[in-house]
């Protein structure tokens, strides 16, 4: 395996995500090497965070940070905004401040490619040249929680979306084997979302509420361009 080029797949899955650097932990242990990277939402956060040089250990200590009640209170945009709950202008300043502003692809030191969705043509959006943080924050742009990143005409959101495991854009670049981490819902836990026991906690069951904003808003916008 060490001669043979190993892409790493990161998928989404909000706080869930954070369990990738448990992964990147074990690798790096066993000595695995990593060619690519590919990541999409939370998973993209932490894959642009290892390309640019970030030990497991220290993506931890980010995310320990910005898992702290405190932490989050600070991130919190309290200005309401027409197109998200968050405007995350704050979140986007707490994310520069650790990466690094001017950072761009060509600086990582392993291939990166990062996805989002296009909410005018409802398309995947791979992203992997010029500047990272605008790609980072594309990603984790969750539709209805954070506004979308608008640039050249393109109005992006979290890659989740369409796909939540970017597998492909991997085997696009031509490794040998893929490591594809998901972190989703177990399919049985996610089917029990609308029994009764979990709506005693959850009126509205989380999930299905942000697939039916995504559709919505998909929706909407292919509308309003026609």
């Amino acid at each position: 395996m060490a001669s043979q080029k190993i892409g790493l797949a990161l998928g989404g899955g909000g706080a869930r995500g954070l369990a990738h650097i448990g992964i990147l932990k074990v690798l790096e242990k066993s000595g695995v090497p990593i060619s690519a990277v590919a990541g999409t939402s939370m998973g993209g956060l932490v894959a642009a965070a290892y390309a640019a040089g970030n030990s497991p250990a220290e993506i931890e200590e980010f995310a320990i940070r910005f898992s702290h009640l405190k932490e989050l209170m600070k991130l919190i945009d309290l200005t309401p905004q027409r197109r998200g709950l968050l405007e995350g202008q704050k979140v986007r300043n707490f994310i520069s401040a650790w990466l690094g502003e001017q950072l761009t692809f060509a600086d990582l030191r392993l291939p990166t490619v990062l996805t989002a969705v296009d909410l005018i043509s409802g398309k995947e959006v791979l992203l992997s040249n010029g500047q990272l943080l605008p790609a980072v924050f594309a990603t984790i742009a969750m539709p209805g929680v954070f506004k979308p990143v608008v640039e050249n005409e393109r109005v992006l959101v979290d890659g989740g979306v369409l796909d939540n495991l970017p597998v492909v854009p991997l085997q696009q670049m031509g490794v040998d084997r893929i490591l594809a981490i998901d972190v989703h819902l177990n399919p049985q836990d996610q089917a029990q979302w609308g029994s009764p026991a979990r709506r005693l906690h959850w009126p509205i069951p989380l999930p299905e509420f942000f697939n039916d904003f995504y559709l919505a808003e998909l929706i909407m916008v292919a509308e309003l361009t026609h």
